[in-house]
């Protein structure tokens, strides 16, 4: 009985928030805190209330929940993420390599998905934008190239030469990318699929077996870390809305607010920190950071940093590709 109250409070609360992606990343904070406790059937329930009430999951997130069936031996519920993992581009290859996503090919009910994953991954090139994953590729590349330079260029020209040039790039291209969110909404992962890279099983299978499956979009998200490194003025606003939308991991949010609050100055605004790539270096704010966190969705700092450990004592160990992968 008491389960079933709990299965209860889980879809009326999805269900009031549908379609909010903050609400969506508390629900996943709430699914890692189920897997650390090794509650893996009330994570699978969790999980299932967002297959039903968001058209749109990450592909990080069908994932672990299909690590979570596998582990749970849940063949039922193993298949239908493994059918929307296609959908969300995710290659087989990862699933194979994956030690516990690999126990699905087992599971004799996903014959069938298996048979249909050519048609399941053009459902996926089909609801991306491709002429946009190939001009965001573009810039992005435009951006490496200036960015090599002032890191690793020649030592007298990195902050004279290269740094100027880096900075001129770094604005060119920020116009463009607010254009693109204007007419489009953020270029991350909803809306132009994951890297082309992780396709690629030779050049990224040695990357997810030492540091786990990586799977984010994350190349419009570098280019403005670029551009916030400065004082600029930002675009809160409709970054918010399309964290709101999906179109942006709260973390991203996060982390750009923390560059600002970092290299900003006051006439641009009053930036505030999130602890997600910079921590606030006044210890007395911890409390107005939980709040600014939670707000967007985010996990505590502490949960933040216990996860980091956990990847980190993982990657030490050589078993980040055999556990549930956290936020």
């Amino acid at each position: 009985m008491r389960n079933r109250l709990i299965i209860l409070t889980i879809l009326l609360s999805i269900n009031l928030f549908a379609h909010d992606y903050i609400e969506y990343q508390r629900i996943i904070n709430r699914v890692d805190e189920d897997v650390i406790s090794k509650k893996y059937y009330l994570a699978i329930e969790r999980l299932d209330s967002l297959y039903e009430n968001f058209d749109f999951i990450y592909s990080r997130h069908c994932f672990k929940a299909l690590q979570i069936c596998c582990k749970s031996q849940d063949s039922i519920n193993a298949k239908k993420w493994l059918e929307k993992s296609f959908i969300q581009g995710v290659p087989i290859w990862m699933i194979r390599t994956n030690d516990l996503t690999k126990i699905v090919f087992n599971y004799s009910n996903i014959q069938s998905t298996i048979k249909q994953y050519d048609s399941l991954r053009n459902i996926y090139y089909s609801s991306i934008n491709l002429d946009l994953r190939n001009k965001i590729d573009s810039l992005f590349e435009i951006d490496q190239e200036y960015t090599q330079k002032v890191n690793d260029g020649f030592f007298l020209l990195r902050h004279t030469y290269y740094g100027l040039r880096w900075l001129k790039n770094n604005k060119i291209q920020f116009e463009i990318l607010n254009s693109i969110i204007d007419q489009y909404g953020f270029p991350g992962e909803r809306i132009i699929g994951l890297p082309k890279s992780i396709e690629d099983s030779t050049k990224t299978i040695k990357y997810l077996k030492f540091y786990g499956p990586i799977l984010r979009e994350t190349n419009a998200y570098i280019m403005l870390i670029h551009y916030y490194s400065n004082p600029r003025a930002d675009i809160n606003s409709k970054l918010l809305e399309n964290v709101k939308l999906g179109n942006l991991p709260p973390y991203q949010y996060g982390a750009l607010n923390d560059f600002m609050a970092r290299w900003g100055k006051k006439k641009y605004g009053d930036y505030k920190y999130y602890n997600v790539w910079h921590k606030d270096p006044d210890n007395l704010n911890g409390d107005e950071i939980k709040i600014r966190r939670n707000s967007i969705g985010l996990n505590s700092y502490e949960q933040q940093n216990r996860n980091m450990l956990i990847w980190r004592e993982r990657r030490k160990n050589d078993i980040a590709n055999s556990e549930i992968i956290l936020e």
